[in-house]
C-alpha cells in the first residue's frame, strides 16, 4: 500500500477469483445511477419537507445546506474512497484497518438492519395508496359519508357546492349543513357579517377581556374587519404601540383606563370565519389516518388494535420486490436503476409545473425560501441542527455502510471524486427540488382552506402522504396522475432500501464467503426476516412503533459513529495516508478541494458533529407521534427507554466485538497492545491486492500510523 504500491505488485489468482466471486458493476455507469438512487430516496420527499416544515421552512434551509458542506459532503467522498480502495464491506474494511473496531463495521450494520425493517414500510405505504388509486374517483379525493372521515373533513370543491345550492350552508359533518347549525354545535351563535369571501361567520361571546399595550390586531379577541362593515379604528397610542383594530363602543362596554391605558372590553362578540371555528381536516389527512393506517380515537400505545391486513400484503409485496431484484447480486440491480434513479424527477418536474399553477402557491414558496426574522432565530436552537445533520446521512447515506458496500463493486481506477460531488449535490439539490413542489402544493391547500401556510397540516412523517395526493386529486384525470406519483415513491424508496439490504447481504456473504454460492437463499432469508419484524408496523397503531424505530433508529448513534469513524480514519490510520490511498487510485485533486477535504476531515467535521451530538442530549426531546386526536402523542416512559437501548445497540457492539478480537489475538499468541489493535494488519490493502504478501507491505513506508508513528506489525485477524 502507499503511493505507487498498487502498481509495484502483482494480482494473485486468488484475489482474481475473490473479484469474480463477490462481484463488481458491469459499467460505471450502473454505480453511479446506483449510489445517486441510494442517496435520493424517499428521504428527499418524505422527511425533508417535513423537516422544513417543522422548522418553518427557510430555517432548515440553511441549516442543511451548512450540515451538507460542514459534514455529509466530506463523510460522502470519505465513505466512496475507502470502500473502493478495499473493495470490502464495513465489517471486513474496519477490522482490517483497526482490529479492534471491527465492531464499528457491526454497529453501521445494526442501524441499517433498524431502519430497513422500517424503511420498507414506508414502500408498502406507496403500494397500498397505488392500488387504492385504480378507481374513477380517487378516494380520498372527498369526504365520503362513511366512518373512514371524520365530521371535521373539508374539502372546498364540496364547500363550493353546498354554498352554490345556499348561501346559509356549509360543508361540515360530511354533508351540506347550516352555518348556523355548525355555530350551535361549538356553543356560538350565527353573525350578522360575512367575511371576505362572503361566507357567514358565527359570533363568540366573552364577558369580559382586557387588551394590554402588548396586543396586536391579529390576536385579539375583537372584531376583525370584514366586507360589509364600516366602523373607526380607535387608534389608541400607549408606550408607541397602537392598537389598530379594536373598535372602541361604550355602549357595549368597551373603554380605554385612564390609569393603564389598556383597553377593557366586555361583554365582547368576537366574529369568527369558519375555519376559525373547528379543525378543519383535509380529505387527504383522514384518509391517510383512518383509511390507510386505520387509527381510531382511542388509538394509543397501550392500545394498538388488531392487525391490517391489507397493510400486510403490501409489506409482502414490498420485500418480494426487493427480494427479485437483489437476487442476483449488483448484476441484477445495476440494470434496475436506470429506470428506478430517473423516473422519479419526470415525475417531480410535472407535478412542480402544475403546482405552481395553483392558487396561493407563491405564499407556500415564499414560506419555504424567505428567510423572516422570526424564522432567523429558530437558529439559535440545536434541534434545528441535530435534524438537518439527521436529515443529512438519510439523505447522503454516510455511516450507514452502504456506501462502503456500492464503492467496494467500483473498479480500483474509479473516479469517486467526481462521482461525490456530482451525486452530493444532486442529492440535496433534489431535496431542495422537491421543497418547492410540496411547498407550492401546501401553499395551495393553506389557501383554500383559509389557514396560514404553517397550520394547514399537522405535519409529522405523513406530510407527503397528505400533500402530494391532495393535489394529484385536482389534477385532470386524477387516477393516472395517482399512479405515476406513487410509482414514484416506490422506485425511490426501493434504490435506498436495495442498497441497505445489500450492504446487509454483502457483509454476510463477505464473512462467510461460502455463503456466496448461495446468494439468493441469502437474499431471500434477509427479506423474510425483515417482513416478520415489519408486521408490529401492521397494526392499526403500527405509526407508533414506526415512529419510534424512527426516532431513536438512527439518531445520536448515528452521529456518535460517524465522529468515531471520522477520528480513526484521520488520526488513527492517518489522513496522509488517505490521500495516498487516493493518488493511488489514479484520482488527481485539485489544490483548493485537497485543503477542503483535509480541513473538514480533521477539525469541522468532527467538531460540528461532537457539538450536534452533546446538544442533542442537552435539549432531549422525548420521542412523540401525531395521532388523530393529539398533535404530539408522546410514549410512555417504558416505550421512551425501549427507544433509547434501541439507539444504544449499535454503540455497545464496538466495545463488545474489541473484546472477542482482543481475546482471539490473544489466544493465538499475537501482540495486544494498543498500537497492535489499531494498526492495519496484514490483510488490509488495496482491492487489487488483497491477498498480496505481508512481508512487501511492511517494508513499504507508508504503512508508518500517522497517529502512533509505528510500523504496522504482522496482523492475521
Amino acid at each position: 500500500m502507499g503511493r505507487g504500491a498498487g502498481n509495484k505488485k502483482e494480482i494473485s489468482p486468488e484475489v482474481a477469483d475473490e473479484g469474480t466471486e463477490r462481484g463488481n458493476w458491469d459499467n460505471q455507469c450502473d454505480f453511479f445511477l446506483s449510489c445517486l438512487g441510494y442517496a435520493v430516496g424517499l428521504g428527499n420527499v418524505w422527511r425533508f419537507p417535513y423537516l422544513c416544515y417543522k422548522h418553518g421552512g427557510a430555517t432548515f434551509l440553511i441549516a442543511y445546506i451548512i450540515m451538507l458542506l460542514v459534514a455529509g459532503l466530506p463523510l460522502f467522498f470519505l465513505e466512496l474512497c475507502i470502500g473502493q480502495y478495499s473493495g470490502k464491506g464495513p465489517i471486513k474494511l474496519f477490522g482490517r484497518i483497526a482490529p479492534a473496531m471491527k465492531g464499528l463495521g457491526h454497529a453501521m450494520l445494526v442501524i441499517t438492519f433498524l431502519v430497513v425493517i422500517y424503511y420498507n414500510m414506508i414502500i408498502a405505504w406507496t403500494i397500498f395508496y397505488t392500488f387504492a388509486g385504480f378507481t374513477s374517483e380517487l378516494p380520498w379525493s372527498a369526504c365520503e359519508n362513511t366512518n373512514l372521515f371524520s365530521q371535521n373533513c373539508f374539502t372546498v370543491p364540496q364547500e363550493k357546492a353546498c354554498f352554490a345550492n345556499n348561501t346559509l350552508d356549509t360543508f361540515w359533518n360530511k354533508e351540506c349543513t347550516a352555518v348556523e347549525k355548525l355555530c350551535e354545535s361549538q356553543n356560538m351563535t350565527l353573525s350578522n357579517y360575512i367575511d371576505a369571501k362572503q361566507r357567514h361567520m358565527c359570533t363568540k361571546v366573552y364577558d369580559k377581556v382586557v387588551l394590554n399595550d402588548t396586543s396586536v390586531c391579529d390576536i385579539v379577541f375583537l372584531r376583525p374587519q370584514v366586507a360589509n362593515e364600516t366602523g373607526v379604528f380607535c387608534g389608541t397610542y400607549y408606550n408607541q404601540t397602537q392598537i389598530t383594530c379594536a373598535y372602541l363602543d361604550k355602549s357595549a362596554g368597551q373603554y380605554v383606563d385612564e390609569i393603564t391605558g389598556n383597553i377593557t372590553c366586555t361583554n365582547v362578540h368576537r366574529e369568527l370565519q369558519l375555519n376559525k371555528v373547528y379543525n378543519r381536516i383535509s380529505a387527504s389527512e383522514d384518509y391517510f389516518k383512518r383509511a390507510m393506517l386505520g387509527m381510531d380515537e382511542d388509538t394509543t400505545w397501550e392500545n394498538m388494535g388488531g392487525i391490517k391486513w391489507e397493510l400486510v400484503l403490501c409489506l409482502a409485496a414490498a420485500w418480494i420486490i426487493v427480494c427479485l431484484c437483489l437476487i442476483k447480486g449488483v448484476q441484477s440491480s445495476g440494470k434496475v436503476v436506470y429506470f428506478t434513479a430517473l423516473f422519479p424527477y419526470l415525475v417531480l418536474t410535472i407535478l412542480l409545473i402544475f403546482g405552481c399553477t395553483l392558487e396561493g402557491a407563491a405564499d407556500g414558496v415564499i414560506f419555504y425560501v424567505y428567510p423572516t426574522y422570526e424564522k432567523l432565530q429558530d437558529l439559535n436552537k440545536v434541534q434545528v441542527w441535530s435534524d438537518a445533520a439527521t436529515q443529512i446521512f438519510y439523505s447522503l447515506g454516510p455511516s450507514f455502510g452502504g456506501l462502503i458496500t456500492l464503492a467496494s463493486y467500483n473498479r480500483f481506477n474509479n473516479n469517486c471524486h467526481r462521482d461525490a460531488l456530482l451525486i452530493a449535490f444532486a442529492n440535496c439539490g433534489t431535496s431542495i427540488f422537491a421543497g418547492f413542489v410540496i411547498f407550492s402544493i401546501i401553499g395551495f391547500m393553506a389557501n383554500s382552506a383559509g389557514l396560514e401556510v404553517e397550520d394547514v397540516i399537522k405535519g409529522g412523517t405523513g406530510l407527503a402522504f397528505i400533500a402530494y395526493p391532495d393535489a394529484v386529486s385536482q389534477m385532470p384525470v386524477p387516477p393516472l396522475w395517482s399512479f405515476l406519483f406513487f410509482t414514484m415513491l416506490i422506485t425511490l424508496g426501493l434504490d435506498s432500501q436495495f442498497t441497505m439490504t445489500e450492504t446487509i447481504t454483502t457483509a454476510a456473504m463477505d464473512q462467510w464467503p461460502q455463503l456466496r454460492e448461495h446468494k439468493g437463499k441469502v437474499v431471500a432469508g434477509a427479506s423474510l426476516i425483515g417482513f416478520i419484524l415489519g408486521l408490529s408496523m401492521c397494526s392499526r397503531g403500527g405509526i407508533y412503533m414506526f415512529e419510534l424505530i424512527n426516532w431513536y433508529s438512527a439518531s445520536w448513534s448515528l452521529i456518535l459513529l460517524s465522529i468515531i469513524e471520522v477520528i480513526l480514519l484521520m488520526y488513527g490510520y492517518g489522513f496522509k495516508r488517505i490521500f495516498e490511498n487516493i493518488e493511488e487510485m489514479g484520482i488527481k485533486l485539485p489544490t483548493f478541494m485537497k485543503w477542503y477535504w483535509m480541513a473538514n476531515w480533521l477539525c469541522l467535521t468532527p467538531g460540528v458533529l461532537f457539538f450536534v451530538l452533546i446538544m442533542n442530549f442537552v435539549q432531549y426531546t422525548p420521542a412523540y407521534a401525531s395521532n388523530i386526536v393529539l398533535d404530539e402523542y408522546y410514549f410512555p416512559g417504558g416505550i421512551q427507554a425501549l427507544g433509547w437501548l434501541m439507539a444504544a445497540l449499535p454503540i455497545v457492539f464496538i466495545p463488545c466485538i474489541s473484546v472477542l478480537q482482543y481475546r482471539k489475538r490473544k489466544n493465538l499468541g499475537l501482540s495486544t497492545s494498543w498500537r497492535a489493535m489499531f494498526t492495519p494488519n496484514s490483510k488490509w490493502g488495496p482491492a487489487t491486492m488483497t491477498n498480496a504478501p505481508a512481508a512487501s507491505k511492511e517494508k513499504d513506508p507508508s504503512y508508518i500510523n500517522e497517529g502512533f508513528k509505528y510500523v504496522a506489525e504482522t496482523n492475521y485477524l
